[in-house]
């Protein structure tokens, strides 16, 4: 026990002087702040474009202010998707600002290494992104939810979903995760010809059953597990929901999807931290010869490249069944091994 101890204390020490360090905590400072700023600004870029694509349809039923807000309840949530570039490109700005300043240098001469210069630059970043995380499983998710459902009285969005099971065909549109409309079952007798077709107007789904609501007999047809939620649906459930939701499915295809939104939200403070070490090393690497925006653009390039080597990775895992773990680790792997080998070179 006294031999991991050791290197626990050391670490702690390790922060705590980067910490009270002034240098250092002006660093993280303004790296927690750029970074707050392009995600808010990336954010209202997007939002501003979406308002924009929205207006068309506009309606007597749905005026610029329902518009308005449908997008704004769910636009927090949606930025998630920009928070790792984000996070990026605001480290990359502050590093920019303190080498203009001079900064970067008297920290070198100071003793500081390149890697304790950009492991400093992005604890601020983290911090946010942490924050952000936070806010998402507690807040922006339910603003989406809300968004969603206000969105639902002025266009029908759900699909008809048909599954054969038990000689018989259903065919439904699903309205939530319960709720189900437009009923159509078609039943097959042993020669596999159609014996009987009924219309319902709504029902329920429960335990892998569907349950007629609008007939006297109250009807009861199995309907399989992994037509219960859609995939847009799946991408509103919280980290804690995800998990209790991976214990009741049983299919294998669920499973995958489920476990990959789990590992995504999981392993995104770690996918940041592996962005910004690479891009870190390489502006260190090459900004003796090089100006400080061909850094940030070539940072910003990485990022971009990193996000389509994550989707093809995730792509092929899922398409060939492999474990969806895997998918995340190795593009985080490759960039930490990456940027290791381009601090030796410094």
């Amino acid at each position: 026990n006294h031999l991991f101890n050791i290197p626990s204390f050391s670490l702690v020490k390790l922060i705590m002087k980067i910490v009270l360090n002034t240098y250092s905590r002006h660093l993280i400072r303004k790296s927690f702040l750029i970074s707050a700023m392009v995600w808010t600004v990336m954010l209202f870029l997007d939002f501003s474009v979406t308002l924009i694509l929205e207006l068309e349809n506009l309606s007597a039923e749905q005026g610029f202010f329902t518009i308005f807000n449908i997008l704004l309840y769910e636009q927090l949530h949606k930025g998630m998707q920009y928070l790792e570039s984000s996070m990026l490109i605001g480290t990359l700005i502050a590093l920019s600002i303190f080498n203009k300043q001079g900064n970067l240098v008297f920290l070198r001469s100071a003793g500081f290494s390149p890697f304790k210069i950009v492991l400093i630059s992005g604890l601020g970043p983290i911090i946010f992104s942490l924050i952000l995380i936070f806010f998402d499983e507690t807040l922006f998710l339910d603003l989406s939810k809300k968004s969603k459902i206000f969105n639902q009285s002025f266009h029908s969005t759900e699909q008809l979903q048909w599954t054969i099971t038990n000689k018989n065909l259903i065919g439904l549109k699903r309205i939530n995760e319960n709720e189900v409309r437009a009923i159509q079952i078609i039943e097959f007798n042993d020669q596999q010809r159609v014996t009987s077709s009924d219309n319902f107007l709504e029902g329920n789904l429960e335990n892998g059953e569907l349950l007629i609501t609008d007939s006297k007999s109250q009807k009861i047809y199995d309907f399989p597990t992994s037509y219960f939620i859609s995939n847009n649906n799946l991408e509103n459930f919280s980290f804690h929901s995800l998990l209790d939701l991976k214990n009741s499915y049983l299919s294998e295809d669920d499973l995958q999807k489920i476990d990959s939104l789990i590992y995504a939200r999981l392993l995104m403070p770690l996918s940041i931290m592996a962005v910004i070490f690479l891009a870190g090393s390489l502006m260190f690497h090459t900004s003796r010869s090089s100006g400080v925006g061909r850094q940030i653009i070539i940072g910003i390039s990485i990022g971009f490249v990193y996000d389509l080597i994550k989707d093809l990775s995730i792509a092929s895992f899922l398409t060939y069944q492999l474990p969806i773990a895997m998918a995340y680790l190795l593009p985080i792997t490759i960039l930490l091994a990456i940027g290791a080998y381009k601090f030796q070179k410094i």
